[in-house]
């Protein structure tokens, strides 16, 4: 990989998704630090409060005689003799096995060998819309807390787990049956790392595995049930359940990857889009994986060809269609470009096929039909797209970027969301058939050394709808990162950004009379949060 091209990982890495990095950082915060350690300070006296540790443990309250003959059988040496020395009685040692040694008395313990640690993520969102009052503007404040426990006994092995709890004071606790808890407890990863020979490397649990190169739109990204949106700062999404060989060949810097999945990974759904990551956030799909016949399989090479980086993946799941990727990030004179291309035939889901023109009220009040079905042959989704980096100032770093996305089931116009609304089949940032975007970041520009800046367009050509947002992150202390947004939607209403429209009256879902409504469309997004990391 070029430097130009570490660079511009590092960067867009931090601007485009700022996701948790715990799992991946070798170089964890120091104790002293974060709990006002690192200076001696005189011993406190006894505090008559605590209870005392014969109380806490069971013991009668006495003290052992100080002249108490180890011979007798008092004495606790020959109660417990050492575990490391050998008892003399060549019977006793044949049935007793080798003698154990103690982990402490040798250098197989390293110093620390666990870490306590996570994230404090308080949020707050409005959102207004047309013809809509400021005190009728909807207000959500998520608060996100994960917490994990990182063990590396050695160099070889590694557990790490991460919980996630979730709070919403402007959601109920509960609404429906099928709608999620509030507060609401998830495991985003539990997975342990160890080696073959230092050869073979095998992840198993669940974990977190990203592949593809694109930035805004990711087809191949095959290994999570849900696309990453990718305006936010966090990226919400829960791990795979799943057991990862990974086998490096160093002298080249090929990969060579096969995993077994133990979740339903899912298919053809759209982004992430609620601010508080529930209830669609969750890995797997409907269909748990709770026979044999329902694991899925994945396979990935990664290789170097001159300055190019090339990728090429599969994936298989039984009740799922076969998915194909290829994936490319090369340099190119000043510029570097990625791109991407997933294959699979056909949809998991069906498509609708509606007539031109057609709107809910045609459907409702005239009966035109609405055709379901699933595409013949090949349904490739393309990403394609290049970043320029440039120094300016002293020590000041901008990219600019681009990024197309076109997607052969996506639909050319926005007539028939309200119904692909109904039949849950509205895949924000995968629905329509043209996107596009546009990009600049600024990493500490100027004398702003603690604040970086991110502005995106991005756009459903398709039904040319728009959004453009700017995004602002200041590292205010050592731990904790103040993060604010803005934006704004416009375009042509009804499109994926602007979603407003009106149900008629004469509407009927599941045998039952809707009356009808107006949903109005958004036009500004404002929000703000705080968060720690430790």
């Amino acid at each position: 990989m070029s430097p130009r091209t570490r660079t511009l990982a590092a960067v867009l890495s931090a601007a485009l998704t700022s996701a948790p990095a715990w799992a991946q950082s070798e170089d964890r915060p120091d104790e002293d630090a974060l709990f006002g350690g690192g200076q001696e300070e005189a011993p406190a006296e006894e505090d008559p409060s605590r209870p005392d540790e014969d109380a806490l443990f069971g013991g009668d309250g006495s003290e052992a005689a100080a002249d108490v003959d180890p011979g007798t059988t008092g004495g606790a040496t020959e109660r417990q003799p050492p575990l490391t020395e050998a008892s003399g009685d060549r019977d006793a040692d044949v049935l007793n096995g080798p003698a154990t040694q103690s982990a402490f008395d040798t250098e197989d313990v390293i110093d620390d060998p666990l870490k306590i640690g996570g994230q404090f993520y308080l949020r707050g969102f409005m959102a207004g819309s047309e013809d809509t009052s400021l005190r009728q503007t909807s207000f959500s404040a998520p608060t996100l807390v994960d917490g994990y426990l990182d063990a590396r006994p050695s160099d070889r092995i590694r557990g790490f787990v991460v919980g996630r709890l979730n709070y919403d004071p402007a959601m109920p606790p509960r609404a429906t049956e099928n709608s999620p808890a509030n507060p609401r407890v998830l495991l985003d990863q539990a997975w342990l790392r160890f080696d073959l020979e230092r050869t073979v490397f095998f992840t198993v649990g669940k974990q977190h595995v990203k592949w593809g190169t694109g930035q805004i739109w990711n087809p191949t990204d095959f290994l999570s049930p849900q696309r990453r949106d990718p305006l936010a700062f966090v990226d919400l999404r829960t791990g795979v359940s799943m057991l990862k060989m990974h086998v490096p060949w160093e002298s080249k810097g090929w990969n060579f990857y096969g995993i077994l999945v133990m979740d339903d990974l899912g298919t053809d759904v759209g982004a992430i889009t609620d601010p508080s990551g529930s209830p669609t956030s969750q890995a797997g799909g409907n269909d748990p994986v709770n026979r044999l016949g329902r694991l899925g399989g994945a396979l990935r090479t990664e290789v170097l060809v001159g300055p190019a980086e090339l990728g090429a993946s599969a994936v298989v799941q039984n009740g799922r269609r076969p998915r194909f990727g290829l994936d490319l990030s090369t340099p190119l004179g000043p510029l570097d470009i990625y791109g991407e291309v997933a294959l699979k035939e056909g949809t998991d889901r069906p498509l609708y096929r509606i007539p031109a023109g057609t709107t809910l009220e045609d459907i409702v009040q005239d009966g035109v039909q609405v055709e379901a079905y699933i595409p013949s042959g090949l349904t490739p989704q393309v990403t394609a797209g290049a970043t320029y980096s440039f120094a300016y100032g002293d020590n000041d770093l901008a990219v600019l970027g681009v990024e197309y996305f076109f997607n052969s089931t996506g639909y050319t116009g926005s007539f028939g969301y309200p119904y692909l609304l109904l039949k849950d089949a509205f895949n924000p940032l995968y629905l329509g058939r043209h996107y596009g975007a546009a990009y600049v970041f600024l990493d500490r520009p100027g004398s702003l050394e603690r604040t970086s800046f991110n502005l995106f367009t991005l756009g459903n050509l398709s039904d040319r709808s728009f959004t453009t947002r700017l995004n602002v992150m200041h590292r205010a202390l050592t731990y904790l990162t103040v993060e604010a947004y803005g934006s704004v939607n416009y375009g042509r209403r009804g499109g994926e950004f602007r979603l407003g429209f009106d149900v008629p009256e004469g509407l009927v879902i599941d045998e039952q009379p809707v009356p009808a409504f107006s949903v109005p469309a958004p036009t500004f997004q404002l929000g703000a949060g705080l968060r720690i990391s430790i």
